[in-house]
């Protein structure tokens, strides 16, 4: 019971950081409130489906279901960090002219922190 609720506890901070960062990130963006709530609901409404279907899902393709939908999510998750990847090879460098140039800029005073 402990480790599940470390485990759950985890999780939740986790996702909370995430949206944390999401919001900080999306400042100034015109109802970034209704996106994000929209982001959190759909998360919320696919872990339920997830749990609801789990022993669906566990007895599915004569026993192995459980065995293919995490390779389907590991798959998707090495898919999204290998995307990760390209991109940042791609945009890394303007990215980090860009954070160098901010930094000089607020420090210089020409620019509010």
């Amino acid at each position: 019971m402990l480790a599940t609720a470390i485990i759950v506890f985890r999780e939740v901070l986790e996702a909370a950081l995430i949206i944390g960062i999401v919001m900080a990130a999306s400042r100034g963006v015109p109802r970034r409130g209704a996106w994000v709530a929209g982001g959190i609901a759909g998360g919320i409404l696919g872990a339920i489906a997830v749990a609801a279907g789990a022993e669906t899902i566990a007895t599915a393709v004569q026993g192995i279901g459980q065995e293919i939908f995490n390779a389907v999510v590991l798959f998707a998750a090495v898919a999204m960090l290998g995307w990760h990847n390209i991109w940042m090879s791609r945009n890394g460098r303007e990215l980090a002219v860009d954070a160098d140039r901010l930094g000089s800029e607020v420090r210089a005073g020409s620019r509010p922190l």
